[in-house]
């Protein structure tokens, strides 16, 4: 996380860095997970179609858990 902290005060204003760090962080999170469980899906032979409702939702979960909540704290830290 410091070093997205550090890509994003780089190219950012001082007002809005914590918004931005935050968004960035739960997109990063959403998109790794929604990535990591269809090629789990696909290594496991799942047809992708019927798992898909179970990957979005286990995704943003994940993107709110640890990207919100793992953000807030590493800003706390700061």
């Amino acid at each position: 996380m410091k070093k997205l902290w550090e890509m994003v005060c780089r190219y950012s204003g001082n007002e809005c860095v914590e918004g931005i760090f935050l968004g960035v962080n739960i997109i990063r999170w959403t998109i790794g997970t929604l990535v990591l469980g269809l090629f789990f899906c696909v290594v496991t032979g799942t047809d992708i179609v019927l798992c898909i409702a179970n990957l979005m939702c286990v995704a943003i979960y994940a993107g709110i858990i640890m990207g919100l909540f793992g953000g807030i704290f590493f800003l706390m830290r700061k």
